[in-house]
Order: C-alpha cells, then structure tokens, then sequence
C-alpha cells in the first residue's frame, strides 16, 4: 500500500478516508463528492490522490492475493471497479474541459482588457506629449520676453546716459560764460552794470535750463526705476511660472513612466496566463491519452501499490499545475 503524502495543503489519506466513507455509504467516489465529503482541494489536486486510491482498492478490500489481480476476485467486484474507474476518469476528464474552457474564457477576458489599457495608454503618452510641447513653447515665449524687457532697459539706461552727458555740457557752458562774463567786467569796468544785468540774465536762462534739464533727468529716472521694477516683476512672474512649468513637466514624465512600467506588467501577466493555458492542455492531452478503454480482457491490470508510468506522469503534472 502507498503511504499518504501532503499535497499543496491536501493529504492524500483524507482524500482515501473520504473515499472509503463514501464506498461504505454505497456511493461511487467521485472527485466532486471527495471535495465535498473534505471540504476543500482543487479537482486537480483530487484527481491523482483519488486514481491512487483506485488502484490499491482491491488490494486494500483483500481480494488480490497473486501477482495476477483478477485471478480468485468476484465478477461483480471487478465489475464495479471498472465502473467506479471509468466514472472518475470520465469526471476527472470533464472537470478539466470544464477548467480548461474557463482559463480561456478569462484569458481572452484578459487579453481584451489589455488591449484596451494599452490604447488607452497609448492616447495618454500622446496627450502628454502634446502638453509637454506646449509648455516647452510657453518657456520660449517667456525667455524672449525676458529678453525684450532686457533690451529696453538697456536703451532706456543709454538715454538716461545721454542726458547726463547733455546737463555736464550745459554746465560746463555755464561755468565758461561765468568767466568769460568775469573777464568782460575787469576790462570794461564801464560796462560793469550792463554786464551784471547780462550776467543775471544768462545766470536765470542756465537756472531755467539746468532746472529743465534736472527735471528731464529725473523724470528719466523715475523711467529707469520703474522700468527696473516691471522687469524685477516680470523676471520673478516668469521664473515663478517657469518653476510651475518644470514641475507639472517632471510629473507628467513621472506619470508616463508608471504608465509605461503598468503596460509592460500587463504584458507579462498575459504571457503568464498564456503559458498557464499550454501547460493545461498538455495535461488534457496527457489525460484522454491515458484514459483509452482497452478491449475486455486485453490489458492486465498493474501490481497493486506500483502506479503505471503513465500514472505518475500525470500525478507530477497535477502537482505542479498553477492553482487558480
């Protein structure tokens, strides 16, 4: 007899004690009535536990006795272990149709499903892209206003510049008539009166001149201070906005790479559920294979406690087979 073995949670000496309560109760053990009868275990962990206690069933009710089963048993004992064998296997067959139409139902679900996300996906790298553009265009425009705003305070400086330069002229203007007015005085000190209403007249056209011409100076002044003030404004707004810029970009390459890393997991799962889905049908294949009714008396059946190659072929693929 073969000593029970732990399965992936299930022993396989509760699948035997649920198939002797069943056979005692005078039903035929099934796997969906050992399921039941344990309380848990998927089909195809049940299936190999349950063939296995198919096979040491004659030995274990005594009836084998020689290296030959059938020899000294009962017509009507092989008679029903024939019948109980064919309707597992036919059960075990049909609960894996059963699981193999369901794994390619939900793969083609699946497959559907990451279609869409890569569409979707898709239209959203390219809605990235396109605001990605457009804030690079917005970041130009605001670097050339930069500039202009640059540009005229440089200009409206040169000017300041030149007034400067125009008020030095014009005083220095005033301070040769000064003296030209004083030399005229010593030599004609006849002329002294004439020369002193002279003086006073030039003195209050410079004053008048020099007054305009501080008031020009300042008025350009007042110009170039608030013109610095605009462009501080102006600098600060488009670094402010240039920052905000940098930072909804940075998030936006942010979101595209986790869309991208979402795409390419959805891909491999896909792939996983693929490959799931061969290994199923191999073991379908595997399973009609093995489960070809031979003629009456034409096959002999294996020594009790020694499953057939074909038997353990199927029993280690059932182990490794991904549960659901």
């Amino acid at each position: 007899m073969n000593s029970p073995k732990v399965t992936r949670g299930v022993q396989e000496a509760d699948v035997w004690a649920a198939a002797d309560a069943l056979l005692a109760q005078g039903l035929r053990p099934t796997i969906e009535r050992v399921r039941q009868q344990i309380g848990r275990g998927s089909p195809n962990t049940v299936s190999p536990m349950l063939e296995s206690w198919f096979g040491t069933l004659g030995q274990r009710l005594g009836v084998v006795q020689t290296p030959n089963p059938q020899q000294g048993v009962p017509e009507n004992v092989l008679r029903l272990a024939q019948e109980l064998w064919d309707s597992a296997r036919g059960q075990a067959l049909e609960a894996a149709q059963q699981a193999l139409q369901e794994r390619e139902a939900a793969l083609e679900a699946s497959r559907r499903s990451h279609e869409a996300d890569l569409e979707h996906m898709e239209q959203r790298e390219k809605a990235l892209h396109q605001q990605k553009q457009a804030m690079d265009e917005a970041m130009k425009l605001a670097r050339a206003q930069a500039q202009e705003l640059s540009r005229r305070l440089d200009e409206m400086q040169q000017l300041a510049q030149e007034r400067e330069a125009q008020l030095s002229s014009l005083r220095a203007e005033l301070a040769a008539a000064a003296k030209a007015r004083e030399q005229e005085r010593k030599e004609h000190s006849e002329e002294q009166q004439a020369a002193a209403q002279e003086r006073q007249r030039l003195a209050e056209q410079f004053a008048g001149n020099e007054r305009r011409m501080l008031t020009d100076l300042d008025r350009a002044r007042q110009e170039v201070t608030s013109a610095k003030k605009a462009q501080a404004e102006q600098e600060r707004k488009s670094e402010a906005r240039l920052a905000e810029w940098q930072t909804r970009q940075q998030h936006l390459e942010e979101e595209l790479l986790q869309a991208r890393t979402q795409l390419l997991g959805a891909q491999q799962s896909a792939q996983a559920a693929q490959e799931r889905v061969t290994d199923l049908k191999a073991l379908l294949l595997a399973t009609q294979n093995a489960s070809a009714t031979p003629a009456p008396g034409a096959k002999a059946q294996p020594r009790a406690g020694t499953p057939s190659l074909q038997r353990r072929a199927l029993a280690q693929r059932a182990r490794h087979l991904p549960r659901k």
